[in-house]
């Protein structure tokens, strides 16, 4: 009888461990959003996998393979980047615009974050002082 016990115990055990392998993962951060890779770089590129998205929850994967400091802005705008105010600190553009962004990224590291774009025009931009001026931004379309 004990060996019978032991038996199904051991059987139970398996079948739990074996169910909890089988489960479904925890979701993403950004679960059912569009992604969308972004590379930034010390050549002052914003380089994107997809250009056009369709409007809703977009999450933003941003690597910065530079050495130096770099950020993803998002901003909603219909300007052209020469047509962007200038902004509080020398050097940057105005970020009155934006509807989200990665942060400082040290080099080497990256960041996911999500939004909820709707459709328009946006600008993707690193707003460190003088990386702007340099062409770091890309435009993205949100249909």
């Amino acid at each position: 009888m004990k060996r019978l016990l032991s038996v199904a115990a051991v059987s139970l055990l398996f079948a739990a461990c074996s169910a909890a392998q089988a489960g479904a993962p925890a979701p993403a951060a950004g679960a059912g959003a569009t992604q969308v890779k972004v590379t930034l770089g010390d050549n002052m590129k914003v380089v994107l996998d997809k250009d056009t998205v369709s409007a809703g929850k977009v999450t933003f994967a941003v690597q910065n393979t530079g050495t130096l400091k770099h950020e993803v802005l998002v901003l909603k705008t219909d300007a052209a980047p020469g047509q962007i105010p200038a902004g509080d600190d020398p050097g940057t553009v105005s970020e009155k615009t934006s509807v989200g962004e990665s942060d400082d990224m040290d080099p080497g590291t990256s960041k996911t974050f999500t939004l909820d774009l709707a459709a328009g025009n946006y600008l993707l931009i690193c707003n460190e002082a003088g990386h702007f001026a340099a062409g770091m931004h890309t435009p993205f379309l949100v249909k």
